[in-house]
């Protein structure tokens, strides 16, 4: 297994198949409205495999490298590595987001 881990927040509602959640380091879970998260810590291989567990509509999770800027935005079927300094790398992420019907102001990206 990959020792790098990425940080980042899934919402168990948008996966398919929410058994691939018991391959994951969870570190936090709660509950807000009718959403439950999960606060987690996966490999590039399990980023991958969220990208193809994703359902159908305007969902998307981004995972971080804590102390880096790197931040790997997830569709379902497609990724986007964007750099959380610079908004320009954001432009295609931002607009494919749009097409699924994600409003823009919840294409933010936050880091920690």
């Amino acid at each position: 297994m990959e020792k790098l881990l990425y940080k980042g927040i899934v919402i168990e509602n948008s996966l398919k198949n929410i058994s691939i959640l018991d391959g994951f380091r969870i570190t936090k879970s709660w509950v807000d409205g009718d959403w439950k998260l999960h606060s987690v810590l996966v490999s590039t291989n399990q980023i991958m495999l969220i990208s193809q567990t994703l359902t159908d509509g305007p969902w998307y999770t981004h995972f971080w490298i804590p102390g880096e800027k790197t931040i790997k935005v997830v569709f379902k079927n497609r990724v986007f590595d964007i750099d959380s300094n610079e908004k320009k790398t954001w432009k295609t992420a931002l607009e494919y987001g749009k097409t699924l019907g994600i409003p823009e102001e919840q294409l933010d990206f936050p880091i920690d």
